[in-house]
């Protein structure tokens, strides 16, 4: 097993992406912490990892609190004995012209975009260090390398995101902590069904672009699989990467 040993937190992983992350890390042998705002969904995640045989807890916060990120990091490091893998995964989208976004939508979506992953690095590579070192994983998206029409505050935001993973990678060079951005394109969960669902509303069929690129919608257990090498001692040389996945989408 690639993750035999690990001990990793995986926020908003009561769903979509999150929870795909959060049961392969199980199956790869980690011991998990998910991480949900929802109660519900993350004791769901809980449970299915559980019955799979392996090991998982639910922790509640909420990742826009600095308070509620900082606690979650020291219980989930209380929980499983240190912390070797953090992946900062909760997010939101709003598909929407500028013109009528508001100031309050803008807010709310680089509130758990951004703010949360600063949060996240910010109490949580102490904790990584002190447990020995390890990996994190920011969860951006090719949005963020490449402009789509109605989602500037997405776009915006998953681009913050690569730049402080990049950043950090720098700041932390020759230390102990690799830090890494995974970027998919469209991914089938239930956040991918509302990004299709608001390009239709303004009547941009998105799934006929993606097919003139030849492109499909990603599969969470896609972005989890990848996810497993950037936690794993695999990519042990790799710090600072966005790694896109995309099917060559956005390649040319």
């Amino acid at each position: 097993m690639r993750l035999a040993g690990k001990r990793a937190l995986v926020t908003g992983a009561g769903a979509g992406i999150g929870r795909a992350v959060a049961a392969r890390f199980a199956r790869e042998g980690a011991r998990v912490v998910v991480n949900d705002l929802n109660r519900d969904s993350c004791e769901s995640a809980v449970a299915s990892i559980r019955t799979a045989g392996g090991e998982a807890h639910c922790l509640v916060a909420d990742v826009r609190r600095q308070a509620d990120v900082e606690q979650l990091l020291e219980r989930a490091a209380l929980c499983l004995g240190g912390l070797d893998i953090l992946v900062n995964n909760a997010g939101i989208e709003i598909v929407r012209p500028i013109t009528e976004l508001t100031e309050q939508d803008w807010d709310a979506l680089m509130s758990v975009n951004v703010k949360g992953v600063f949060f996240g690095c910010k109490h949580g590579i102490p904790i990584l260090e002190r447990s020995g070192g390890g990996a994190v994983i920011n969860m951006a998206s090719v949005a963020g390398l490449i402009g789509w029409p109605l989602l500037s505050a997405y776009c915006a935001s998953k681009g913050a995101v690569i730049q402080l993973t990049k950043a950090l990678a720098q700041e932390y060079k020759g230390r102990s902590v690799r830090f890494n951005a995974l970027c998919p394109m469209l991914v089938e969960s239930d956040l991918g069904q509302r990004f299709i669902d608001g390009y239709n509303a303004y009547g941009i069929p998105v799934m006929d672009a993606l097919r003139a690129r030849q492109v499909r919608l990603a599969t969470v257990e896609e972005v989890a699989a990848a996810a497993v090498f950037l936690a794993s001692d695999e990519s042990g040389f790799v710090n600072g990467h966005a790694l896109v996945l995309d099917n060559g989408g956005s390649s040319g």
